[in-house]
């Protein structure tokens, strides 16, 4: 629990951070758009490897490299790992990071147009 808020808080940081950088100055609509443009980011990074890690490409690799593969090169080929085998770390994480921000985003959003 309290590496999820240090990685949360990270995060905002560099939201604060690019925003002041961006925009030059602090502001509800500059943080709008760079929490959504970071946290958008994230998420997006996260069900990436979500759908890497559940095995989705696996079939359209092993297909690639029977078409697309020299003879010579199959057994080479045949014992090369699989995308699935590749990313096995967890993906969650990601994903909560990246939907707290777009949640957090959506707050100042709500408070932006109140």
């Amino acid at each position: 629990m309290k590496r999820k808020v240090i990685y949360f808080l990270v995060a905002q940081l560099i939201i604060f951070i690019l925003m002041f950088f961006t925009y030059g100055s602090f502001s509800l609509s500059s943080y709008i758009n760079i929490s959504f443009y970071i946290g958008g980011s994230i998420t997006f990074l996260g069900l990436m490897t979500y759908v890497v890690a559940g095995g989705f490409f696996d079939l359209f690799v092993t297909s690639t490299r029977k078409v697309f593969t020299p003879k010579h090169m199959k057994k080479t080929a045949n014992e090369m790992r699989m995308p699935s085998e590749i990313l096995s770390f967890p993906y969650k994480p990601i994903v909560y990071l990246g939907l707290s921000c777009l949640v957090c985003m959506g707050i100042a959003l709500v408070v932006y147009y109140a």
